[in-house]
């Protein structure tokens, strides 16, 4: 479904935010062609332009999440665009990169095409699905780069994925990417390390259960220096997803520092909760892959992000149905949903470190935009794309999971007071969400098609 012609608008009034600072200007004009014209003071309407006034409300670049699991096709009962893409508009989300972890997977190019296809007039965001770093798509992967953001690869076994079965596939991988030119993300957890930590907790009926000792800070630093060595070796482009400890952290920015093309992000849960949480809250709402680590974890993390050192935040939104979360321990699936709380946890993560909402709103507009090269999105820059998102940094609220617009009705973050929920979303000059609702049709497109 092609999207309707927007009509003018002119947004007066409020404090900007442009992707990295925010701005003296007050004043925001968008034309039909969905696209940023003007950003000023004292901006004059136009004939037969909309205008919003807002009353020192912030206009902010629509989100990008960079890392989503939708599911759809093939499992499409856990979530699927539809009810994904809603949710991201709830939590003032634009744009998706998303990863199938699930058959069946982005190996070739006609599976990605007919999956970007296929997603016109189901999706109300923007999307960039990534293709799949397996033994099958090595072959596709120099016809793929110019139809996804980068290729996934899971080192260790999480949802619907195995991990690598040794180095050697690792390097071959790895250097295909390479040689296609294509950048890498990676899922980094070391099977040894979480199958060795499994066999020692065994005899332990008290930590057994316990998925932050049997998924380690071991298993993930363990990954990354193995990650980060391979792809030195062979001269891939990596990027580390959800880092949640800030050792791995610390080596990625550590490589980085030496040259290499390596960068990575971390996610709002690492940023906001700990071990502890994970077993006082319950149904195994925060049991993820990799586990939520501990305190220090959280603040190195938070710190880093902060000071623009881990500029990048993506949700891993995974949600699956309750009743599948709330089985014995090993038997729960790992991941929730959290894309419909983007901006208000982000905003809750600056206020936990007691820092500015720049450098965690820089996280998920034009920090995961530029890693990703989405040219025209995460910005407030003339010629951008008019993705707009209005809030009242002030306005609280309390989570109620019943009116999540995810398809899995829940949230770990149900009963938390949080601030600045959108109250309205445009994509590319259309509204699109208002009054905690979807508005009109879905007018998604795909970014590389």
């Amino acid at each position: 479904m092609s999207a309707p012609t927007p009509p003018s608008r002119l947004f007066r009034g409020g404090r900007l935010f442009d992707g990295n600072q925010f701005l003296e200007a007050t004043d925001l004009r968008c034309d039909a062609h969905g696209k940023i014209t003007e950003i000023g003071i004292a901006l004059v309407a136009q004939l037969a332009e909309e205008v919003t006034e807002l009353h020192g409300k912030w206009l902010i670049p629509g989100l990008v999440d960079c890392h989503v699991h939708f599911r759809e096709p093939g499992l499409v009962r856990k979530e699927g665009y539809g009810y994904g893409s809603s949710g991201a508009l709830h939590g003032g989300v634009t744009t998706v990169c998303e990863i199938q972890n699930n058959p069946p997977l982005m190996d070739s190019l006609s599976i990605l095409k007919e999956k970007l296809e296929n997603l016109r007039g189901i999706s109300r965001v923007d999307y960039a699905p990534y293709g799949s770093l397996v033994e099958e798509s090595l072959g596709d992967l120099n016809a793929m780069k110019k139809h996804c953001p980068a290729v996934k690869c899971f080192l260790g076994c999480s949802t619907g994925a195995g991990g690598v079965a040794d180095e050697a596939t690792l390097r071959r991988w790895f250097g295909a990417a390479a040689k296609a030119g294509i950048k890498v993300v990676a899922h980094c957890e070391d099977n040894e390390v979480m199958d060795a930590a499994t066999e020692s907790l065994k005899d332990d009926p008290e930590k057994f259960f316990r998925h932050d000792l049997r998924r380690s800070r071991e298993a993930e630093v363990v990954s990354i220096d193995s990650a980060i060595a391979v792809a030195a070796e062979v001269g891939a482009i990596l990027h580390v997803f959800h880092i949640s400890t800030f050792e791995g952290a610390s080596r990625v920015m550590a490589a980085a520092g030496r040259g290499m093309a390596v960068t990575g992000s971390t996610a709002p849960h690492y940023l906001l909760a700990t071990a502890k949480d994970t077993e006082s809250i319950g149904q195994n709402r925060f049991k993820v892959n990799p586990a939520i680590k501990y305190q220090e974890d959280r603040e190195g993390l938070g710190n880093l992000v902060a000071r623009g050192m881990l500029p990048i935040v993506g949700t891993d939104h995974a949600p699956h149905p309750l009743d599948e979360k709330d089985r014995p321990y090993n038997k729960a699936p790992s991941g929730f949903p959290s894309i419909d709380l983007l901006l208000p946890l982000m905003l809750a993560a600056a206020d936990l470190n007691a820092c500015p909402p720049e450098a965690f709103l820089h996280a998920v507009t034009l920090g995961p935009a530029k890693e990703f090269h989405l040219d025209q999105k995460g910005r407030l820059e003339v010629g951008a794309d008019a993705d707009l998102v209005i809030l009242d940094p002030n306005q609280k609220r309390v989570v109620d999971e019943s009116t999540l617009l995810s398809r899995s009705g829940w949230s770990p973050y149900h009963g938390r007071e949080l601030r600045g929920f959108p109250q309205q979303v445009f994509l590319r000059g259309n509204l699109v969400f208002a009054g905690g609702a979807t508005v009109g049709e879905p007018i998604g497109q795909p970014l590389m098609a």
